[in-house]
């Protein structure tokens, strides 16, 4: 009778610490339901981006797209590599002569990187971001030569960008983001021998999705 007694009074005690245990396993998982997640990240986006000062009477706006693997170390900090792309086409005012092959008039590859800083470590998450970027322009050429002051080039610039991320279950991250890209130089247009001011640049707004894992 006593075994007995000792028996169930053994298996109150060993039950009554794993419901603690899980007791404080839910709640911390109900607290990293709310926590932004941390690791490595990716995402794919879509959007628009145009050109400013000198540019914008020029250029117009295109259809801008890009990709990000970044890494979050902390809720409020990551630093991420980034790839963006932009068709535009040149105003025909400038003289376009069209092949009539169709198409955009300037693609413009280019690769960053920057680093992230939040302003919350919840799911719901609006940021800043900055760092260094290397632009590449190919100019098309038209059925007569290229096109009229137009040509390939290679530059830099400084991104400086804000944006609102959410992470949608344990996996997928919406992000919705804004640059403006202040350029180095704009060689590959015409007269872009001349140092561009700080309202000279490259504006894009973007939306996206991914995942941290």
């Amino acid at each position: 009778m006593k075994a007995l007694v000792r028996g169930a009074l053994c298996a109150a005690a060993l039950w009554g610490t794993a419901a603690l245990a899980q007791a404080e396993t839910v709640e911390r998982g109900d607290g990293g339901r709310k926590r932004a997640d941390t690791g490595i990240y990716a995402q794919l986006g879509g959007g628009l981006e145009g050109y400013t000062g000198q540019l914008a009477p020029a250029v117009t706006p295109g259809f801008s797209y890009g990709a990000a693997l970044g890494y979050r170390p902390h809720g409020l900090f990551a630093v991420e590599l980034g790839y963006s792309g932009g068709l535009s086409d040149i105003d025909s005012r400038m003289g376009l002569l069209d092949d009539g092959e169709g198409g955009p008039d300037i693609v413009r590859n280019a690769g960053q990187v920057v680093v992230v800083g939040s302003f919350t470590n919840t799911r719901l998450q609006p940021y800043v971001l900055t760092g260094i970027g290397l632009d590449r322009y190919n100019v098309r050429n038209d059925a007569r030569g290229a096109i009229r002051g137009f040509s390939d080039d290679t530059s830099g610039y400084v991104p400086a960008g804000a944006g609102l991320r959410y992470q949608v279950g344990n996996l997928i991250t919406a992000d919705a983001r804004v640059n403006y890209n202040f350029l180095f130089d704009q060689d590959f247009a015409p007269g872009g021998g001349q140092a561009p001011g700080a309202l000279d640049g490259r504006y894009a707004a973007m939306l996206s999705l991914g995942g941290t894992y």
